[in-house]
C-alpha cells in the first residue's frame, strides 16, 4: 500500500477529495479505509473511549507500517507533548521492529505544548522529505488545524492526527475516523494465545463521500499484511483452516 507520491516541483496541490476505493483492492469497486489513508491531507484518528487509545496509537503505526514496506526511502516525523508521554509512554525502539517499523526512519520530535507539536508537524511535512506525519496532540484552533491540512496536501503527504476521545472533531481534516478495539479470531490449537491485531474503523468524516460506514480492520504478525477483515465467524474458519496448512506443512 503506497501513502503518497511526492509532488514535482511547482505542482499545485490536488483538489481535495476523499475516496475509499484502495489503488491496491483487487476489486475496483471495493470499498476500504486504506484508499482514504492513501491521500495526502490531514487525517484524525480519534479513540472511540479512552481506554481505546493505545489501539489507535497502534493502528496509526500499522497504517504507516504499510507505507515502509512500499516506500524503501523517507522519513515519518512523529510529534508528542509532554503531556501525551505522561500519559502514554515514550516511542520504544525494540517495541517499533516488533511492529514492522524501522526506528531509523523516525524523526521524533517531544514539546511542550499542543502548539510547539503542530509548528514542527507543519514544518516536516513543508519540508517534502517526509512519507507521514503522525501527531499525538490536540488541535486548539481552526486556523491551526487549516494551515496542517494545507502543508499535508500540498506536500501530498498523509498526516495522522491522534486527538483526544472526548474532544471536538478537528475542522477541515480530509477524514475523522473513531477507533475501538475489536476482538481477534481465536488461534487454533491454543485458545489462550493472542490472535492478530483487529480494529473497529466508523467513518465520521470524508470530504466528498458520505460518513457512516464501519470496517474491521486485522493487522497480521508480519507487516504488510493490512487488511479489512471477514465477519467473526468467517475469520475463525480461515484463522483455522490456515494454521492447519501450517501445521500439515511442518508435519
Amino acid at each position: 500500500m503506497s501513502l503518497a507520491t511526492p509532488p514535482a516541483p511547482g505542482a499545485a496541490p490536488p483538489r481535495p477529495a476523499c475516496s475509499l476505493t484502495s489503488p491496491s483492492a483487487s476489486n475496483d469497486n471495493a470499498e476500504s479505509p486504506f484508499g482514504a489513508f492513501e491521500q495526502g491531507g490531514l487525517h484524525e484518528v480519534k479513540p472511540h473511549a479512552y481506554r481505546d487509545t493505545p489501539a489507535a496509537l497502534g493502528f496509526a503505526l500499522s497504517v504507516i507500517a504499510e507505507a515502509m514496506q512500499t516506500r524503501r526511502e523517507g522519513l515519518v516525523l512523529w510529534c508528542l507533548t509532554q503531556t501525551a508521554m505522561r500519559e502514554w509512554g515514550r516511542p520504544y525502539g525494540p517495541g517499533l521492529l516488533r511492529a514492522g517499523l524501522d526506528p531509523s526512519r523516525f524523526l521524533i520530535v517531544e514539546t511542550r505544548t499542543a502548539e510547539e507539536a503542530a509548528w514542527a508537524l507543519k514544518e516536516g511535512l513543508k519540508s517534502g522529505a517526509l512519507i507521514a506525519g503522525l501527531a499525538q496532540t490536540d488541535v486548539k484552533t481552526h486556523l491551526i488545524a487549516r494551515r496542517l491540512g494545507l502543508a499535508a496536501q500540498a506536500a501530498r503527504t498523509p498526516c495522522l492526527l491522534l486527538s483526544s476521545h472526548g474532544t471536538a472533531g478537528v475542522p477541515g481534516t480530509l477524514t475523522r475516523w473513531r477507533i475501538a478495539t475489536e476482538g481477534s479470531a481465536h488461534v487454533p490449537f491454543d485458545r489462550s494465545a493472542p490472535g492478530t491485531a483487529c480494529w473497529r474503523l466508523s467513518l465520521e468524516r470524508c470530504r466528498g463521500t458520505a460518513p457512516g460506514r464501519d470496517f474491521r480492520v486485522e493487522s497480521p504478525h508480519e507487516p504488510g499484511g493490512l487488511r479489512v477483515a471477514p465477519p467473526s465467524s468467517d475469520r475463525t474458519a480461515e484463522a483455522g483452516e490456515s494454521a492447519l496448512k501450517d501445521y500439515t506443512a511442518a508435519g
